[in-house]
């Protein structure tokens, strides 16, 4: 069972998507993130772990309140969610060829809900797999109901049993932004396989409703000028260079029709951890 559900949330306090999409049921588990000066705007009935002071508005905000939340959670199954996410459930024509909706995807009962935390919690006991993320509703469907090793962000699942043996030397706190893909990294470097979901699909909201603009008071804390392409950001290629400098094998990256561009190469991050782990018990054995 996933037994704690983690929003971390600024200036949201009367807008909690995430949270009001959730099943009664699954509410019960949340614990929302806040920082501390603005615990008494959240009145919604559920836990709360509240950012200390000493971390609210270091450059490393986001990346250290990650690592806060990982280590509350401690060794059980737990999931870490943006609060502004609606799920979509994908047709299963593309992987068993039988249809069981009229559309190619639509937004998923709270019933789904239940039923994808199900899901997920059976493949967090699987061997390795340590990590599951949702699909995203600008990559076509893919022909299996999972793909193992891939990049998942945003809406996650972890298996604490795994990530709290190694979340002390874990180098997550090192980058400003795109603290999530470095915490893969390093997760896929220590044998933590990850798995996403093609059936369920998460829809960030403030990246397309205009009534979400406290979004970007956000932003502007992070950056001089809101991007309008995150992923063009000198920031968020400062993480790539210093997950480049870290796993020259996992990334490439390079410039192409005047944009920078990044490929990802995390099967090879996760195939030298097991290659690494197996002359580790070779050379026990011997």
């Amino acid at each position: 069972m996933i037994e704690k559900i983690y929003i971390p949330t600024v200036r949201r306090a009367k807008n909690q998507i995430t949270f009001n999409n959730l099943p009664d049921e699954l509410k019960k588990r949340v614990i929302m993130v806040v920082e501390s000066g603005e615990r008494h705007l959240y009145n919604y009935d559920c836990e709360y772990l509240e950012i200390p002071e000493e971390i609210v508005g270091k450059w490393t905000q986001l990346a250290e309140t990650r690592k806060l939340i990982h280590k509350h959670a401690g060794n059980i199954k737990y999931a870490m969610i943006d609060d502004d996410i609606v799920i979509n459930r994908r047709n299963t024509k593309y992987w068993t060829g039988i249809s069981n909706m009229d559309k190619s995807r639509r937004k998923a009962t709270k019933d789904e809900i239940s039923l994808m935390y199900e899901q997920v919690s059976k493949w967090l006991d699987e061997p390795d797999i340590g990590i599951v993320g949702l699909s995203t509703p600008d990559v076509p469907p893919g022909s299996k109901e999972y793909h193992d090793t891939t990049n998942v962000n945003t809406y996650c699942f972890y298996d604490g049993r795994m990530i709290s043996k190694v979340i002390d030397e874990m180098d997550i706190t090192s980058v400003r932004v795109s603290e999530d893909m470095l915490f893969l990294y390093e997760a896929l470097s220590r044998g933590i396989n990850s798995r996403k979901s093609e059936e369920w699909v998460f829809d960030n909201r403030s990246q397309v409703d205009k009534n979400l603009q406290d979004t970007r008071i956000v932003w502007k804390n992070m950056f001089d000028e809101t991007p309008e392409d995150y992923f063009q950001t000198d920031e968020h290629y400062d993480c790539m260079r210093y997950i480049q400098k870290k796993y020259p094998h996992g990334v490439k990256i390079f410039e192409k029709d005047g944009k920078m561009k990044n490929i990802k190469y995390l099967k090879k991050v996760y195939k030298k951890s097991q290659e690494n782990n197996g002359n580790s018990l070779v050379d026990f054995f011997v």
